[in-house]
Formats: structure tokens, sequence, C-alpha cells
């Protein structure tokens, strides 16, 4: 009888043995598990903030160009008066209307002055 007590005890030890071994992979399992779904959420929200950013700068800038498309369209509307066209053609075209005279006056262009080092330079080198 005290041999089957001590085979019992030696099956019901190394059971034991075996079933801690196993739970000891499986919170080592479960510990990789929750690091990895820490890591990937992490990641989401940050990808959610960056699109979120992204998105908002995205309507600020079709807010802009909304606004500049506006501005362009009433522009359209200005420039398609037959006075705009005249006020074109005489500033841009040099024309003149019926019973006008056209004076065109040109400003003598400035030359831009040489700057003091590159004169004393060159009078260094003749």
């Amino acid at each position: 009888m005290k041999d089957n007590n001590i085979n019992n005890k030696n099956a019901n030890s190394e059971h034991k043995g075996k079933k801690k071994i196993k739970y000891s992979l499986l919170t080592f399992v479960l510990i990789i598990c929750i690091i990895e779904l820490s890591v990937s959420a992490f990641n989401n929200i940050n990808k959610n903030i960056n699109f979120v950013s992204k998105i908002k700068g995205l309507e600020n800038k079709r807010n802009e160009e909304l606004d500049k498309n506006k501005q362009l369209k009433s522009d359209l509307e200005n420039f398609n008066s037959e006075a705009t066209l005249e006020a074109i053609a005489r500033n841009n075209l040099k024309m003149a209307g019926k019973n006008e005279v056209l004076i065109i006056m040109n400003e003598p262009k400035q030359e831009p002055e040489e700057e003091p080092e590159k004169n004393k330079n060159k009078n260094k080198n003749e």
C-alpha cells in the first residue's frame, strides 16, 4: 500500500508540475497578447489623430479655394463688362478711344548702381 501511495503522490506531483508549466505558458501568451493589443491601440489612436488633423487642414484649404473661386467669378463678371474691357485695352494695349489723343510718356530707366566693393576690386585689378 505504501508503494501505491508513493506512486500516487509522484503522479500527482508530476501532474501538478505539468499544470504549472501549462499555466505559465498560458500566462506568458496572455501577456504577449495584451502587449500587442496595447501597441496596436496606441498606433490606431496616433493614426486617428493624424487623419483628423489632415482633414481639418484640407477643409481649411478647401474653404480658402472656395473663397478664391468666388472672387474669381466676381472678377470674371466684372471683366466681361464693356467698360472694363475698354479700360484694359487702353492701359495694356496703348489704345485710345474715338476723339481721344494718346500720349505715352516713357520714364528713363535707372541703371542699378554697382556696389562699392566691386568697384574697389576692379580698380585693384587694373
